[in-house]
């Protein structure tokens, strides 16, 4: 199990801010590395309470038990754009080499700089990303719901993988790729050392069972950020789909939302057009998104990339946005957005 490729530098942090709440288990509390073990080349350095890989391929995986129907959220940071790491789940038994977690779980991939199937946040070379919302040389947050057969991923809040076991995948093309075939419901986790070029930072590393995460919105005195920012994803989802009813949970009857165009919707007139068609969005390419809660308000800003057929108009447009979304008792909705059109 190679502990003696773990080394303790400095010992001065605590467990990441949070974590502990609304059901987060810390597994990593930024003081030592109990309960967790190495396993190939390379090691993981402990520096002012962060983990920073160093050589490789390696993987330092967490030992009391394995992880299913819950979230994992992890917290990292790269030193490049080209920096390559991933998360390690799904992993059937306990490892002993660092290439059984590659074939028979899925890594979740960190690296900006690769094409759709190996990028950050898809199960590497086996789906495609719905975004990519990576920041290099940032702190990330990424979010990893293992929900039976089906996983997701959102890095910084943005959905980029959803896949559901049995889902077609693309061959394998090269020796490295994971074989294809069924994963495990549950499974043990790991995190990624690749090599001396790829230097990745992890400051969090927590998990929540499904069941205590909220449903349509975070419960009093949860932290607001990571629900919002999933609910945020949720909604493009849902004007995608055509999903009025979806959207019904999201948007508040006292909505407010004005077009780039300046046409002011209310939530009647906005959904009456998404059930008749007359409203359909193809795609929305959300980027960098930046969320600030104040209590019971959320505002979201950014930029997003919009295909839409606007009653009979095909639009692509680039749009600055805002939103608000409130905390109504356990529930969060959005009423208000503005846009304005770019290009």
């Amino acid at each position: 199990m190679m502990k003696a490729s773990i080394v303790l530098l400095a010992a001065l942090g605590a467990a990441a801010p949070g974590a502990a709440q609304s059901g987060w288990e810390p597994l990593f509390d930024g003081r030592d590395l109990a309960g967790w073990d190495h396993v190939g080349p390379g090691r993981f350095v402990l520096e002012d309470g962060v983990l920073k890989s160093e050589g490789g391929m390696g993987m330092l995986w967490f030992t009391p038990r394995k992880i299913g129907n819950a979230t994992v959220r992890v917290v990292y940071k790269t030193a490049a754009r080209d920096a390559n790491s991933g998360v390690f789940i799904r992993i059937p038994e306990k490892p002993t080499e660092p290439w059984m977690p590659v074939n028979r779980g899925y890594e979740v991939q960190i690296d900006d700089a690769e094409d759709d199937t190996h990028v950050t946040g898809v199960l590497y070379s086996l789906t495609k990303a719905m975004a990519r919302p990576g920041k290099p040389d940032e702190w990330n947050e990424l979010e990893i719901t293992l929900d039976g057969p089906l996983t997701v991923v959102f890095v910084n809040g943005v959905k980029v993988t959803e896949y559901r076991e049995g889902e077609p995948v693309p061959p394998k093309v090269h020796t490295w790729e994971p074989d294809r075939g069924p994963r495990a419901k549950e499974g043990y986790i790991g995190l990624q050392n690749h090599s001396d070029k790829d230097v990745v930072w992890f400051k969090e590393v927590s998990v929540r069972p499904l069941a205590l995460a909220s449903g349509p919105g975070p419960a009093p005195g949860s932290p607001a950020g990571p629900n919002v920012q999933r609910l945020e994803a949720l909604r493009f989802e849902a004007m995608i789909k055509g999903d009025a009813a979806a959207l019904d949970g999201l948007l508040a009857d006292d909505l407010v939302y004005t077009h780039a165009s300046g046409k002011v919707d209310t939530k009647a007139s906005f959904l009456d057009d998404i059930k008749a068609g007359q409203l359909r969005y193809k795609t929305i390419r959300p980027e960098d998104p930046k969320l600030s809660v104040y209590g019971d308000t959320a505002v979201v800003t950014g930029l997003a990339s919009f295909e839409v057929n606007n009653h009979g108009q095909e639009l692509n447009m680039k749009l600055r946005y805002t939103d608000v979304w409130v905390r109504r008792g356990d529930h969060w909705q959005m009423v208000a957005w503005q846009s304005t059109r770019l290009q």
